[in-house]
């Protein structure tokens, strides 16, 4: 079984130079939005160049329950997470989204920079504590920017069987929104980084929203909702979810992670 380091995760030397010509061009006109400290330039920017990557990549999404979103609320957005190109279809939803990320994405090439650029919130996940108090400290000028709020409740890009953590539902309830649940599979075929550096063309992604929750039930909600929204996710053949098989992905003794076979 290997055992994987962080820095086998965020190798910079992963960016190949197929990935480089895909993604660095068009992520071009969002770094400079993000520059001028438009907000509404930037989620515009960023929603053209995810269409335009999904167009290239062809991807095939399918997007179900859209009608549960009210485009003039703001939500805590609690998607499954499967890999990188989660972000391509999460983009495709009716909001502006701002993002809490693991501190080491902001060392990846090209990337990095633009996270900083765009103000997103960084947190080291292995430290809950300080992580919330960053969240809780900084969401407040998302909120007063009119964005949603996207937080991967796995916190880990490992596969379906990895638990919940109620980050993502503490901060809902503080900040007084409701959650909007995301079922999302399929996306770690296109780029199942860092299992493999393999970009592959014209796979099948799921989005499924659920009914918004409320703040107040926010928290009393997570394991009801986990149990749902995977049990969903298992359910959907024509993009089926990552599962977590430790003999194939390996073990991650520094992230901070929990398996909850599904």
């Amino acid at each position: 079984m290997p055992n994987l380091r962080p820095d086998d995760l965020f190798d910079p030397a992963s960016l190949t130079s197929e990935l480089r010509e895909l993604f660095v061009p068009r992520l071009a006109a969002v770094v400079q939005a993000a520059t001028s400290g438009d907000r509404a330039r930037l989620h515009a920017a960023e929603r053209s160049w995810a269409a335009a990557v999904v167009a290239e990549l062809e991807i095939d999404l399918r997007v179900h329950g859209e009608h549960l979103i009210d485009s003039s609320q703001q939500y805590v957005v609690v998607p499954l997470h499967e890999g990188f190109a989660d972000v391509l279809a999460l983009l495709s939803l009716p909001l502006d989204l701002s993002w809490v990320i693991r501190d080491e994405l902001l060392e990846l090439p090209y990337f990095g920079d633009y996270l900083r650029l765009a103000g997103y919130i960084a947190v080291e996940p292995e430290s809950p504590r300080a992580a919330m108090r960053t969240i809780i400290r900084k969401a407040a000028a998302t909120a007063d920017d009119g964005e949603s709020l996207v937080i991967f409740p796995q916190g880990s890009v490992l596969g379906l069987d990895v638990s919940f953590q109620p980050g993502a539902f503490h901060v809902a309830r503080r900040l007084d929104l409701p959650i909007l649940p995301v079922v999302l599979t399929g996306s770690h075929r296109i780029w199942e980084y860092p299992f493999t550096r393999t970009l592959r063309w014209g796979q099948t992604i799921h989005l499924e929203m659920l009914s918004p929750i409320s703040p107040a039930d926010a928290l009393d909600s997570m394991p009801r909702l986990e149990r749902e929204m995977k049990t969903i996710a298992l359910a959907v053949e024509a993009a089926p979810p990552r599962r977590y098989l430790p003999e194939r992905d390996g073990t991650w003794p520094s992230y901070r992670f929990a398996v909850k076979p599904v």
